[in-house]
């Protein structure tokens, strides 16, 4: 008869546990899986029992004096914030090397520029004697010309030598030039004297051909100069004058050196 009331005593309380469960009386929320504690509060702040019978838990409202649920408890399980996992850091770039400094490469020296140089033209011995002058005038001097090179200017003694205060040759103008390369020599020929000439004379050029000389006389009319053109043997020579005063001769030799006449000189 015990035994009887016995089962009748459980079978009464699950009946009652779950009755409690489908009538709204079980928690807001089930505990999670992992709980095992005795007594679970939900979210509701309501207090229930664990009960376990034949392997199966329920939860039992707990009651106060009243006869009314125990609803002023601290929840069990706070409700879990989703939070999403925090992305990876992205790896931190290794800083780049600094470029090496560029040591700046001395810029060699531009090379000055070159003077062409004259050829080295053969001096006179102690004597005056030049070895590029013929034996018929062995005596050389150099002088410069208007070919922008000095030339060797050959006379039968060195008292014929260019007067460096008369700035040109006081005697014997027809002395023969040397060309330091050798070439053919060519003179200064000095002008037949014609009658009634006289004075000091500036000689600017000898021709071969007349038509040089001749232009030559109007270019130095044309600057104001008295130029004539004379015949002397196989050449054609241009002079200034004659001048009476040697002034006016020396200005008028200034006058054609200034016109790149270097060879010019006053004779008589």
């Amino acid at each position: 008869m015990k035994q009887f009331l016995m089962i009748c005593g459980v079978a009464m309380g699950v009946a009652t546990m779950g009755q409690a469960q489908t009538n709204g009386l079980g928690p807001a929320e089930l505990p999670a899986a992992g709980f095992d504690g005795r007594e679970y509060t939900d979210s509701r702040g309501c207090v229930f029992l664990r009960s376990t019978f034949g392997g199966e838990v329920a939860w039992v409202p707990r009651y106060g004096p009243d006869r009314q649920p125990v609803c002023d408890g601290t929840p069990s399980m706070a409700a879990q914030a989703e939070v999403a996992p925090q992305a990876a850091a992205a790896p931190r770039e290794a800083p780049r090397p600094a470029p090496a400094a560029r040591v700046a490469q001395p810029r060699a020296a531009a090379a000055p520029a070159r003077t062409p140089r004259r050829p080295a033209l053969p001096r006179a011995d102690a004597s005056g004697r030049h070895p590029s002058c013929p034996a018929s005038a062995p005596f050389g001097q150099l002088v410069d010309t208007t070919l922008g090179r000095p030339l060797v200017r050959c006379v039968t003694s060195p008292a014929l030598f260019l007067d460096p205060i008369q700035n040109g040759p006081s005697l014997a103008p027809h002395a023969p030039i040397a060309l330091p390369d050798g070439g053919a020599r060519r003179s200064q020929v000095a002008p037949d004297r014609p009658a009634g000439m006289s004075g000091r004379r500036v000689q600017v050029g000898s021709f071969a051909v007349a038509e040089n000389a001749t232009r030559l006389r109007a270019r130095l009319q044309r600057s104001g100069l008295p130029a004539q053109v004379h015949r002397a043997r196989e050449y054609n020579v241009v002079t200034l004058g004659p001048f009476a005063h040697p002034s006016e001769a020396q200005y008028a030799l200034a006058s054609v050196r200034g016109m790149g006449f270097s060879d010019a000189f006053i004779r008589r």
